[in-house]
């Protein structure tokens, strides 16, 4: 019989840095206290990781050091970590080695919200899912597109320097894909059209090809997608947080940009 998710855990606790402290069939308790690059002592915080099938979930017994909800600080509703996108990279505990990835997100999310608290902004954004699993399915999607244009279009997006606009023209809804609040394309809502496939590709080597998007490999394609896709993300994290608002949850007041503040304030 292959060993359970806790177990294995138990097992690989000690060599980061975590203290069991109760361990039962479907549940344990845990003290975690992440290193501090300064070598000063660090918080401890007390967690408890439930076994979800071959997978394991975490949160503060007590919501004591960190809040009990916080979408800005990847806390979800139940107040369980959001470690990880599960639909994109599953991580199953299974042996050494995935417990061992399993920590590591486990100790730099609990590093990252030190820096929040601190900061009052997460210290990671780009490299952050987005609210929800609808918004995190375009991000998947705003993702390959950008690679796809090149690693300068890729890094942009990253940089959270890529939006979009809808307007209606005669009727006509378009959205406008945005780099630094400047137009570098349009595409037909109505039937995900790229309109400005004859200008100029928007790749990284648009300059030297000096190729039309609609000649420039599959780009057509992919700024079509980028577009709607990052369009399809700010919708779908509005959304996500209407759910929240409805549901009476306000915000924690523990991060400056959070939009339950706004809806709160």
């Amino acid at each position: 019989m292959a060993p359970r998710p806790l177990e294995i855990i138990r097992v690989a606790s000690a060599a980061h840095h975590t203290q069991p402290i109760a361990f039962d069939c479907d549940h344990a308790i845990v003290d975690v206290a992440p290193p501090v690059v300064s070598g000063a002592p660090g918080p401890t915080y007390r967690l408890r990781i439930d076994a979800v099938g071959d997978a394991a979930v975490v949160r503060e017994v007590e919501p004591t050091l960190l809040p009990a909800c916080c979408p800005e600080r990847h806390i979800n509703r139940d107040g369980t970590f959001c470690l990880y996108w599960e639909e994109a990279e599953p991580l199953s505990v299974t042996d050494a080695e995935s417990a061992s990835l399993w920590f590591g997100k486990l100790l730099v999310f609990l590093r990252r919200q030190r820096v929040a608290a601190a900061r009052r902004q997460w210290p990671a954004k780009a490299e952050a899912r987005a609210h929800g699993m609808r918004a995190a399915r375009h991000q998947a999607v705003a993702e390959r597109a950008a690679s796809e244009l090149g690693p300068r279009l890729r890094r942009q997006l990253d940089e959270l320097r890529l939006s979009t606009r809808r307007k209606s023209v005669a009727g006509q809804p378009r959205i406008r894909l945005l780099r630094d609040g400047v137009r570098l394309v349009t595409v037909s809502e109505r039937d995900s059209r790229l309109m400005t496939k004859r200008a100029r590709c928007k790749c990284d080597d648009a300059a030297q090809l000096g190729l039309p998007a609609c000649a420039c490999g599959d780009h057509e394609a992919a700024l079509t997608n980028l577009t709607l896709a990052i369009h399809g993300w700010k919708r779908a994290e509005e959304e996500f947080y209407a759910a929240y608002t409805a549901l009476g949850i306000e915000c924690c007041g523990t991060m400056d940009d959070c939009p339950l503040r706004k809806e709160t304030a």
